[in-house]
């Protein structure tokens, strides 16, 4: 057989089990109303036990609620939750599925919630688990409860979003605005924990009670409330960020409050936006806008010593003043500039002073040393935390009012 007519006969035969492979259909397809998708999970730890929250969402167009006065219904999450506990993880995982009638699907998962015990304890088991997961993303967000995890995820409501998950997106995207939240993901856990000095930093998520708007009772109804008149308002719980956890490599072992969470941002150029309510006369307050933000961290030897030093530069903008101040004068923006300097400075000073107790380099001095000065940094390396208590850091903060809105002298009642 000559060469063309074999080369025929091969190429025909590779066709044909080409069809046939393909005929089958796809053997690992996965049919979407057979999976459960996956919105966010707790992790906690109780007495020596591993407790795994998960938020699934519920597949029903139509969200129901528990009926009100007048028939309406209060806000509830699209979601089904499920809690199970066991020696590991993975145990918990496979336990779900003998309650859960479709199989768990991770992909989509948006947030991973620590408990304070897990961390407590120690977040490196968390990572191991998700970071092994072929389905979950080092995109999923990953944020620290003060207390138990699996309250957050039972607990928290919202008339806005239809689950827990895309709750924590949305405060992922606009909370930076604010420069007191920030969401890192899994992967900048990673990275953070795998440098220099080990440390990280998790924002909190915590309940929030918030009113429910009360409605028009439509006759006389429920509750007791004449026609037309507005019922009592009921609360939600929902979710917020309020501060921050300090991590020594994979434990936690501080608190930060909302204000020394900004100064931290501050350093680390977390700080997308932020309003700064500055002091004024006679106990008035002046808000400027923060539309830049930038800032450099390094280490100087100095006569044989180490020095720290942090260099901020913002600028904002003049939103609202009860002082009724005429910043077309030069004073009085050269004051509001060094008033703005004044408290970034003292929120980073806060910040710093909470680490340094805590001996958790956050702010970056640990790569900086490495950087600069390698040798002096692997004579360190090894007691580095106790070496950052001693640091002395300085903190210069340049300030600038590039704008006063519309106009730049105060509005007088009768003046023309």
């Amino acid at each position: 057989m000559s060469k063309r007519p074999r080369l025929l006969l091969f190429t025909s035969i590779l066709a044909a089990f080409t069809l046939a492979v393909l005929a089958g259909g796809c053997w690992d397809r996965r049919e979407i109303n057979e999976l459960a998708f996956l919105s966010c999970a707790a992790f906690d730890m109780e007495g020596g036990h591993r407790v795994l929250t998960s938020e699934f969402i519920r597949p029903s167009t139509t969200a129901g609620g528990g009926e009100r006065g007048g028939g309406e219904a209060l806000p509830q999450r699209q979601a089904l939750i499920v809690s199970d506990r066991d020696e590991t993880f993975m145990a918990i995982g496979r336990e779900k599925a003998l309650g859960l009638p479709r199989r768990a699907y991770l992909a989509h998962t948006t947030a991973v919630l620590v408990g304070e015990e897990m961390a407590r304890y120690g977040i490196k088991e968390v990572l191991d688990f998700v970071d092994r997961n072929p389905e979950i993303r080092r995109t999923t967000l990953v944020l620290l409860t003060r207390g138990p995890a699996r309250e957050v995820v039972v607990r928290a409501q919202s008339g806005l979003e239809k689950n827990l998950g895309k709750e924590i997106a949305g405060l992922h995207k606009w909370a930076q605005v604010s420069g007191y939240g920030f969401i890192p993901n899994i992967n900048d856990v990673f990275f953070d924990l795998s440098g220099d000095a080990g440390t990280t930093v998790l924002p909190v998520l915590e309940l929030n009670p918030q009113p429910f708007p009360p409605i028009l009772s439509p006759g006389g109804a429920a509750g007791g409330s004449p026609a037309g008149r507005a019922g009592e308002p009921e609360t939600l719980m929902t979710a917020r960020l309020n501060g921050a956890g300090l991590f020594y490599h994979d434990k936690l072992v501080a608190w930060l409050d909302k204000e020394q969470t900004r100064g931290w941002a501050w350093v680390r150029n977390r700080v997308k936006g932020a309003v700064l309510a500055l002091p004024c006369q006679e106990n008035n307050l002046v808000s400027v806008n923060v539309i830049t933000s930038q800032a450099e961290t390094g280490v100087d030897m100095q006569g044989g010593r180490l020095q720290g030093k942090i260099k901020v530069r913002v600028e904002g903008n003049l939103l609202e003043e009860q002082c009724r101040q005429d910043f077309t004068k030069e004073e009085a923006v050269k004051s509001l500039e060094s008033r703005m300097a004044d408290q970034i400075t003292a929120e980073i000073s806060s910040a710093l002073n909470a680490a340094k107790t805590a001996g958790t380099d956050v702010f970056g001095f640990g790569g900086a040393l490495h950087r600069r000065y390698p040798e002096v940094w692997r004579q360190l390396q090894g007691r580095w935390s106790e070496e950052f208590k001693k640091l002395p850091v300085t903190i210069s903060v340049e300030a600038k009012l590039r704008r006063t809105g519309m106009t730049g002298r105060p509005w007088q009642p009768g003046a023309h």
